[in-house]
């Protein structure tokens, strides 16, 4: 009887578990608060680089919607601000027809696709799912008005008037929201080259910082924003190679 006892003593003190004093518990909280610290940037740094992704694709497939109405209109790109008459918007809600509008209808109050809306734009006020479009488009799809001088958003552009490097042509880019229309969450539908804001000439040389901009939006890594040149390709380009920007290659001639 006593070896018994004994045995069962000796078994029940070895299932007895060992409470975590104050000061352990401490200090794997610190341990686990300092290994999120780490893993944080990391985690966001690769959630933007996906925004990136997405925007880059966006305008990868706004270019085949401008190609596409180029080729049904003669040779003429999407009128920056204005289509056939008034009530047809700015030139996303143009390509409608290839790239179709979030409630499939065409007219002026319909919201265009999500694929003008970049996923990483974001306009005080408002949220990403608000927003109409993200995008703008520059001098070089501005058409040339009847007196011949300067360039209108108000007249379509033929793509073979675009006289400079295509490849080296800025077309469409990420945008801030207009804060020339505080209550409507849009970009401009275009941005001139011009010499104060809303203009590129302004953004990029007097601004004296991304962040400082008004128009353009340097909004992913590295201070870098999305742009779709003429020839068709997509690149991701940061805040100082943008200044290397000329009006002779914004407005395409």
């Amino acid at each position: 009887m006593k070896q018994s006892d004994a045995k069962t003593q000796r078994g029940s003190a070895s299932r007895h578990l060992r409470a975590f004093t104050l000061i352990e518990l401490l200090v794997v909280i610190a341990i686990i608060g300092i290994l999120a610290a780490m893993l944080l940037p990391a985690l966001n740094k690769a959630r933007e680089k996906g925004r990136m992704a997405v925007c880059i694709s966006n305008l990868r497939q706004i270019s085949v919607g401008i190609s596409l109405y180029t080729d049904d209109n003669s040779g003429y790109m999407p009128t920056a601000s204005y289509g056939a008459n008034a009530t047809a918007g700015p030139w996303p809600k143009l390509l409608a027809t290839y790239i179709p509008h979030r409630d499939n209808n065409t007219n002026a109050t319909s919201m265009a696709n999500r694929v003008f809306i970049c996923p990483s734009a974001k306009f005080p006020g408002f949220l990403n799912s608000d927003i109409s479009y993200s995008y703008s488009c520059t001098g070089a799809m501005l058409g040339f008005p009847a007196n011949g001088s300067g360039l209108t958003s108000a007249q379509p552009r033929k793509e073979v008037q675009v006289t400079t490097n295509p490849s080296e042509t800025p077309l469409i880019f990420d945008t801030q929201k207009d804060f020339l229309n505080p209550l409507k969450p849009d970009s401009r539908s275009n941005i001139p080259w011009g010499s104060s804001p809303p203009s590129a000439n302004w953004d990029l040389n007097t601004s004296g910082s991304p962040d400082a901009c008004k128009s353009l939006d340097f909004r992913h890594s590295n201070s870098s924003m999305n742009i779709l040149y003429v020839d068709g390709s997509v690149r991701n380009v940061t805040w100082l190679q943008a200044r290397l920007f000329t009006q002779s290659l914004w407005e395409g001639r």
